[in-house]
């Protein structure tokens, strides 16, 4: 819309058009416009702005298995579990912890040991001890990673835990 709502005849007015892009990584088109109240008048097309909008630098996680899923013994005993953690981003990957979401189990913790950085396209494996449990019931847990990542949000990075019922 116009700085202001109608012009008198011979007027101009100047109009800056943007588009901002964050957040918005990939292809655009986007038109600009002009209408007006003047009976049969139609709408005219402006312009159009065409482009591709580059994805920030980041980094991305990526983890295997995302679900863990523990039945018979294992649901009861626990299990030793090995964790693929890829960095699929652009930037190093910072990790700083591996913990169960309620904050019982801590798998790794950076604030002690170091953080771990992962480099970009690159992998490492984590051994992780998972407790067992005595249910009736199936149950599930998540593990929380804690890291840079643009794809983990502000409370990290999730791998379901799943205990089946026996």
């Amino acid at each position: 819309m116009l700085g202001k709502h109608s012009l008198k005849p011979g007027e101009q007015v100047e109009l800056s058009v943007s588009y901002d892009t964050a957040g918005r990584p990939g292809l655009f088109e986007k038109k600009v416009i002009f209408t007006t109240n003047i009976s049969g008048e139609e709408p005219i097309e402006i312009f159009t702005i065409k482009g591709v909008v580059n994805e920030a630098p980041s980094a991305k996680i990526a983890a295997s298995p995302r679900r863990i899923t523990l039945t018979g013994n294992e649901r009861r005993d626990g299990k030793k579990q090995a964790l693929e953690i890829k960095n699929e981003g652009n930037i190093p990957l910072v990790v700083t912890g591996i913990r169960s979401r309620d904050g019982r189990s801590v798998y790794f913790d950076g604030t002690g040991q170091g953080a771990i950085t992962i480099e970009p396209d690159q992998t490492k494996t984590f051994e992780i001890q998972l407790g067992g449990k005595d249910v009736s019931a199936s149950e599930r847990e998540y593990i929380q990673i804690e890291c840079n990542a643009r794809n983990a949000g502000d409370s990290g990075y999730f791998i379901i835990v799943q205990y089946d019922a026996p």
